[in-house]
């Protein structure tokens, strides 16, 4: 699905573009966002995908936090590096905010945040074996890019291609993000508390605390 589905939508779109287009579109901005996501959360879902999830309800209640306290990870040190390689493009090509290239590479830095958002209940479900969860998600934000970049290019707007390339990036992100969350917040038994365990480690050392004293 996630091969197929571009490859059908990329034979009706190369025909409107340049060599010069696919390029930007191909190589500069499929490399920007791939080197974002990969040392982001690339080690992060490697270590994870090899939890232990346990059958029995409260050791899947307690793999999931300490699961999730890590996954959560991913975030922090992926605006880290979307921050720094936003900077280093700007600074190496002395780009300027109104240039139409520096608002596709923010656009981009932007879909990339909002995948790693979604990464957390990405390695949740995989660890869950819901494996249909991530057929729908993935094909559904495949197609959500594609259709967007299509209706852009093919209806001939005057925005331009870099940002069309940017949007349809967006659209994909934005996509995973709404899926994985909208399927655990409404169709899964998992607590607030299990998704965003921030606040456990305190919560138990209060307890101990008290049992202490």
């Amino acid at each position: 699905m996630s091969r197929g589905i571009p490859f059908v939508f990329n034979s009706w779109i190369v025909r409107h573009l340049t060599e010069a287009d696919y390029a930007l579109y191909a190589v500069q901005f499929h490399l920007f966002v791939t080197c974002i996501l990969f040392l982001s959360r690339e080690g992060f879902r490697r270590a994870c995908l090899r939890a232990d999830m346990k059958c029995d309800s409260t050791a899947v209640e307690e793999n999931t936090v300490k699961l999730m306290k890590i996954a959560w990870m991913t975030l922090p040190l992926g605006i880290l590096i979307t921050i720094a390689a936003c900077f280093f493009v700007f600074w190496w090509q002395e780009l300027s905010y109104s240039n139409p290239y520096a608002q596709a590479i923010l656009i981009n830095g932007g879909a990339c945040l909002l995948e790693l958002l979604a990464e957390p209940l990405y390695i949740l479900s995989q660890n869950l074996l819901l494996l249909r969860l991530r057929l729908i998600v993935e094909a559904a934000a495949t197609l959500s890019r594609c259709l967007t970049m299509y209706i852009l290019i093919v209806n001939q707007t005057d925005m331009e291609k870099g940002i069309i390339f940017a949007l349809s990036q967006a659209a994909y992100g934005a996509c995973l993000f709404l899926g994985y969350w909208g399927y655990f917040l409404l169709f899964r038994a998992f607590r607030s508390s299990d998704l965003f365990p921030f606040r456990q480690t305190r919560k138990l050392s209060g307890e101990v605390g008290v049992s202490s004293f």
